[in-house]
């Protein structure tokens, strides 16, 4: 991965997600955090939390085991995410 990953860390700079997504651009970051496709910072910092990335990456991907089931807004959201 890319010098701004660190697989050590949590939290990542927008950089550093960036590069965990498989090196896409802030740009294509910013149009999937639109989408609802990726959760964006942790409220009030500049961080990435990669396990948030992968849960709710695992959810668009139908991976959800049921472990954590989808609150009802979850899942309205995630049904008008599909048909945008």
């Amino acid at each position: 991965m890319s010098a701004e990953f660190d697989p050590q860390a949590r939290l990542q700079s927008k950089a550093g997600i960036c590069a965990y997504l498989g090196h896409i651009s802030a740009a294509t970051y910013d149009i999937w955090a639109q989408k609802g496709l990726v959760p964006g910072p942790v409220r009030g910092t500049n961080r990435y939390d990669v396990r948030a990335h992968d849960q709710l990456l695992d959810r668009h991907a139908g991976l959800n085991t049921g472990t954590n089931s989808l609150s009802p807004l979850e899942q309205w959201e995630a049904e008008h995410a599909r048909a945008a």
